[in-house]
């Protein structure tokens, strides 16, 4: 069900965020891959229950450190490496965009459950 499950904390530490100046700027947060596993555990009672918000989230994370996994064990040609980062570029803009966007729903949606709990 999720696939962010079994990550270590040394591997979400690892991961490299891109365009965080963009992230800090729309969300007024930095991107945690650490803290966002831990909202997504959080959220899915530490993985076992089917909760959409936070399968979109896992799905994202998970984008997110292939990305990085895939990024590090490419091998091909000089031409090959040129075309492929001009396109990754642009791909990790967009994914970095949604990612972006699906934390701060995700936020919302928690303040929005925390307000209505508490009220």
């Amino acid at each position: 069900m999720y696939k962010i499950k079994d990550t270590k904390r040394k591997e979400l530490k690892a991961v490299e965020i891109l365009h965080q100046e963009e992230i800090l700027e729309r969300t007024k947060r930095k991107l945690d891959p650490v803290q966002a596993f831990e909202i997504i555990k959080n959220e899915s009672n530490g993985f076992s229950t089917s909760n959409v918000k936070a399968q979109e989230a896992d799905e994202l994370l998970h984008l997110l450190l292939n990305r990085d996994a895939k990024s590090a064990s490419g091998t091909s040609s000089k031409k090959k490496k040129t075309s492929k980062k001009e396109l990754s570029a642009t791909e990790i803009q967009i994914q970095a965009r949604a990612r972006a966007r699906a934390l701060e729903l995700l936020e919302l949606e928690l303040e929005l459950e925390l307000n209505t709990k508490s009220a």
